[in-house]
């Protein structure tokens, strides 16, 4: 009941502010907060539009170099004989929109905008092979959406997504970008930030590791020292 309250009543700000901006949107949250525990999560987009067009979302993850690697047989033997690196690819890649890209009039908009994987990954790949490659291995870990979602309307105006993201997803800075286009021209835009961060122990070794990589690599060594001592005085006793 509380819920729907409470959705009732962003809705009823959304219809308010939307007589002043072509597109109005934002998130069910701003923050994903990530532990041991931690199975995954699922979180809400909302919107409204004040004008006629099709909505696109794109929600892109924290930034991240990949290296790709080509086998080839040599004397019976399987070899890396090629590799391609990408920089500065999204480590997680999310699209929907209100009906298929495809027929999207968007006035080739799209590629400059960055809406779609493959022209995201293809400029920087020696072959199609490569991007192939990239985009399979992103999609099985779920951190690429290989079709888009669906954008589902309620009326003429609002309308609202689930954004799903699995347990493996990276820390760091997201964001939800929102576009409205009409007739082939790109009519409004809106980016809502998105964090998502490690708390409890797991920050703490996270931090550890990445930040004192000396002082983390040091108390690795004396943990296991440490628990080689014990086991060996265990077993004395035994």
């Amino acid at each position: 009941m509380h819920r729907f309250i409470l959705l009732l009543f962003l809705f009823a700000f959304i219809s308010n502010a939307s007589q002043a901006k072509p597109l109005v949107a934002d998130l069910s949250q701003y923050r994903i907060e990530i532990d041991s525990g931690f199975t995954g999560t699922r979180l809400l987009l909302f919107g409204s539009r004040n004008e006629i067009g099709d909505i696109v979302v794109v929600v892109r993850g924290p930034e991240k170099n990949f290296s790709v690697r080509k086998k080839e047989r040599i004397l019976g033997m399987w070899i890396n004989r090629q590799e391609n690196k990408f920089r500065n690819i999204p480590d997680y890649y999310a699209i929907a929109a209100s009906k298929p890209l495809a027929d999207i009039r968007s006035g080739d908009l799209l590629k400059p905008l960055a809406i779609g994987l493959r022209d995201i990954i293809a400029p920087q790949a020696k072959s199609d092979d490569f991007t192939d490659a990239l985009l399979k291995y992103q999609v099985s870990r779920k951190l690429y959406v290989e079709s888009p979602h669906k954008v589902s309307f309620m009326g003429e105006s609002l309308f609202k997504l689930i954004i799903p993201f699995p347990d493996n997803i990276a820390r760091g800075n997201y964001s939800a970008d929102v576009y409205l286009f009409n007739d082939g021209a790109l009519t409004s835009m809106q980016s809502i930030p998105l964090e998502v961060k490690k708390i409890g122990i797991d920050a703490i070794i996270y931090n550890l590791a990445h930040l004192n990589s000396l002082i983390y690599g040091f108390l690795c060594v004396i943990i296991a020292l440490l628990l080689g001592w014990g086991a060996s005085v265990a077993m004395q006793k035994i």
